[in-house]
């Protein structure tokens, strides 16, 4: 089984989730508030990371509804469970552990099954998981767009596509699904799901600026591996790192495409 790249044991690995909710959550927001979630629904976040979306769902279900929130490894999310009466912490591999069938009115998952080897067993048991009339909401990402500002230097420019090769390549040795976003939709289509549409967003991230955090934050995270694959010197780790922490520094960020679907009506 392919190893987890980015995963929560990591000593960046929150600020690194926290930065990415700063740039992703106002789209994730936008496309759930789309499904008409309100109070009374019943939500399951898969790989929940930082926590954020969960808390804003809880928000949204009010007290008579019901927020189940599940990551593999969920060390930011445990504390949340007694602080929010209408949330529900798992441990849980979507890979491998089941879920209860037809139980959620919405089901969201967000960077999460392109990781995953397993990812279309678990985009079934999440379309499975829905009850009749129920929404699934997957969001996931594309570095295609990825491209330097065309003001930037030209080893400015250069460091980023070596850094945006090197960790393409790197991913697609660990079974990383580096065209999943682009068939969401089809995959959506092909389960039965209804009112399927599909759309994708992208901006510019600078450097000292959340998005470059991103960046800064996967490069602390991925260089040894990029440095023991020979994807990188072990001198770019910190050229990077530099470069992403420079206000001057910009560049298109990667496509997030978000899926929504509805089950069927019985």
């Amino acid at each position: 089984m392919a190893t987890y790249l980015l995963d929560n044991a990591s000593a960046a690995a929150e600020e690194r989730l926290s930065r990415l909710e700063d740039v992703l959550d106002p789209g994730t927001f936008r496309t759930l508030e789309a499904t008409g979630v309100g109070p009374g629904w019943h939500c399951l976040e898969v790989g929940a990371g930082a926590g954020s979306i969960a808390i804003w769902l809880t928000a949204r279900v009010g007290a008579d509804g019901r927020v189940v929130a599940t990551d593999i490894d969920p060390r930011y999310i445990e504390p949340l469970d007694d602080a929010l009466p209408n949330l529900e912490v798992r441990r849980h591999d979507i890979t491998v552990d089941p879920l209860p069938e037809s139980s959620f009115h919405l089901v969201h998952a967000r960077l999460v099954l392109e990781h995953l080897p397993g990812r279309e067993l678990a985009l079934q048991r999440m379309a499975a998981a829905l009850r009749p009339g129920g929404w699934l909401v997957i969001e996931s990402i594309d570095f295609g767009s990825e491209a330097p500002d065309p003001a930037l230097n030209s080893e400015q420019a250069g460091l980023f596509m070596h850094w945006h090769e090197a960790r393409t390549r790197l991913f697609a040795e660990r079974e990383f699904d580096l065209t999943f976003a682009r068939g969401l939709e089809r995959r959506f289509r092909t389960l039965g799901l209804e009112d399927v549409v599909s759309e994708g967003w992208t901006s510019t991230w600078w450097g000292g600026a959340a998005g470059g955090d991103v960046w800064r934050g996967s490069v602390a995270q991925l260089s040894e591996p990029l440095v023991a694959g020979g994807y990188l010197d072990p001198n770019d780790a910190d050229r990077l790192t530099a470069l992403f922490a420079d206000p001057s520094f910009a560049a298109t960020s990667p496509l997030i495409v978000a899926a929504v679907g509805r089950r069927p009506h019985l």
